[in-house]
């Protein structure tokens, strides 16, 4: 395609350079024959993943053998975009082709679709780690991603809190930082909910707070091509796409709602309560916790306490919990009133004293995880604050999160492509009101409205149609209004109008059925 500076139309992409290098080291020019290319993003996985299809014009099968060790070229541009956003360059970090399948069609014309991964994913899997390390959750992800791996991608790094004895005992650096994304804390946020992911910014090492935080990208809207949308997605600064462009890639072509996981798998999992009881083998103690959805539901945004809160992640409006707070029965009690799953963790801390104010105090003893050193002042500090990230301030909450980011009904949306979105940002989406509700003020829809997060990003290069799509799959925790109910005697689940009959064995078999007499 021809490389130009202006966008004409929406989803207009250059493809500049698409080569195979195969085990033997030959470079095959696949630009010409390429059909389409796909890449997939997600803030739950650790790499990039895609497909590149071809014509067989080129003749691949005499250009070397093709047993599943060959790698990719490819570099895509947008025009009007600028800096690194603008491109999509994976020329010097090779992608591993992972899969082979070639599909003849009626025309006789042949199609070959490569699978490939980013490169660090393939080196993670050929690397184990076995030496002690030490620090924080984050300074030894960026060890591990740099050192081990030799990653040379842009990282992004929320810092965490404390820090941490591991022994891997053989274990990929992958594997090693996914076990530190379940367990760090954000050192600003507060917050346990930290993903490991890669973008086609680079990999990012992040918790949900400080995604929400960055604040919300581009506006998306169900209108019509051309239409106003209130709040433009701001693609460019005006000198290269005119007004009406600007809109139609805000227009939201196709939307769906996803199912998500049952109620009946997140409640006995802890999305909605739990009790944590913390045992102290050396103070022979322990602590119970409780954790409930509404009662800890923080409406204020990005707030965080010595509570507990489940966080609301949106900036700048005070929303509502995403589930309804109905009566299940005549006690009045809510889905999060009922103990649906115990969690047990050991809190092996050592003190003299059970003050909080004894964290400063000398006469702290020391333990596999907790260290005290002396500094050049006299003073004492902290330097394994393992109290700071002791399960009752982490584990429910994380579980709850987590747990109803996959649950809730998401919302899938195609719009026209933009390279600058990622997987991990937010977005604002306005959509109308069915016509049956008529509660919104302004008729959007009190759901599938406001700030959503970018969870799931295919980009779509069809190089036929000459067009860049995108698939997103977008997650909130919050609605702007909250579920009304209509209150039925006290609760909203039905009752039974009388108690059923008791057969017994005899009884059931001397059952005949009814048949109407006509």
């Amino acid at each position: 395609m021809t490389t130009s500076n202006k966008l004409s139309e929406p989803g207009q992409f250059d493809l500049e350079l698409a080569n195979i290098i195969t085990s033997e080291g030959v470079v095959v020019d696949l630009t010409a024959s390429v059909v389409q290319v796909q890449f997939f993003e997600s803030i739950e996985s650790n790499s990039l993943t895609g497909y590149l299809i071809v014509q067989e014009t080129v003749g691949l099968t005499n250009v070397g053998p093709l047993i599943g060790q060959e790698y990719l070229q490819i570099l895509i541009s947008t025009p009007s975009l600028k800096g690194k956003k603008s491109k999509i360059d994976f020329t010097k970090n090779l992608l591993h082709v992972t899969s082979m399948i070639e599909q003849n069609e009626e025309n006789n014309t042949t199609f070959t679709t490569f699978e490939f991964v980013t490169s660090e994913l393939v080196h993670s899997k050929r690397r184990r780690i076995n030496r002690p390390l030490e620090g924080e959750y984050s300074a030894l992800v960026t060890t591990l991603l740099q050192n081990d791996l030799q990653c040379k991608k842009d990282l992004y790094i929320e810092t965490s809190m404390g820090t941490k004895h591991v022994i891997p005992h053989n274990r990929t650096p992958f594997n090693m930082i996914a076990e530190f994304a379940r367990q760090a804390v954000s050192k600003e946020h507060g917050s346990p909910t930290y993903h490991f992911y890669e973008n086609l910014r680079g990999f990012h090492f992040r918790s949900l707070e400080s995604m929400y935080a960055e604040g919300s990208k581009y506006t998306y809207a169900n209108v019509e091509p051309g239409a106003k949308t209130g709040k433009e997605p701001g693609l460019s600064d005006g000198k290269v796409m005119d007004e009406k462009l600007t809109r139609d890639l805000a227009a939201i072509q196709s939307h769906k709602v996803t199912s998500g996981r049952h109620l009946m798998v997140t409640a006995p999992m802890g999305g909605f309560s739990s009790t944590l009881t913390s045992h102290n083998i050396f103070h022979k103690n322990y602590t119970v916790t409780t954790f409930n959805y509404f009662d800890d539901y923080e409406p204020e945004p990005g707030k965080i306490d010595n509570k507990r809160k489940m966080i609301n992640f949106f900036s700048g409006e005070k929303d509502n919990p995403l589930y309804s707070h109905a009566f299940v029965d005549k006690e009045e009690r809510r889905i999060s009133d009922f103990t649906y799953t115990t969690f047990l963790a050991p809190d092996t801390e050592i003190r003299t004293r059970d003050s909080q104010a004894d964290f400063n105090s000398t006469d702290l003893k020391s333990s596999q995880y907790d260290r005290w050193s002396r500094n050049i002042f006299g003073g004492v500090e902290k330097k394994y604050l393992y109290h700071q990230r002791k399960s009752p301030n982490w584990l429910q909450r994380r579980r709850a999160n987590l747990l109803n980011l996959n649950s809730s009904g998401a919302l899938a949306i195609e719009v026209f492509g933009n390279t600058a979105l990622t997987c991990g940002d937010t977005v604002t989406v306005n959509l109308p009101e069915a016509s049956f509700n008529g509660t919104s003020p302004d008729g959007l829809s009190r759901f599938y409205r406001g700030v959503h997060l970018v969870k799931t990003l295919k980009h779509t290069f069809d190089v036929s149609a000459k067009r860049h799509m995108m698939n997103l799959v977008l997650y909130k925790d919050s609605v702007k209004q909250p579920f009304e109910f209509e209150d039925r005697d006290g609760f909203i689940e039905t009752k039974p109008v009388k108690s059923g009959e008791v057969y017994n064995e005899e009884q059931f078999y001397s059952q005949t059925p009814d048949y109407d007499e006509k």
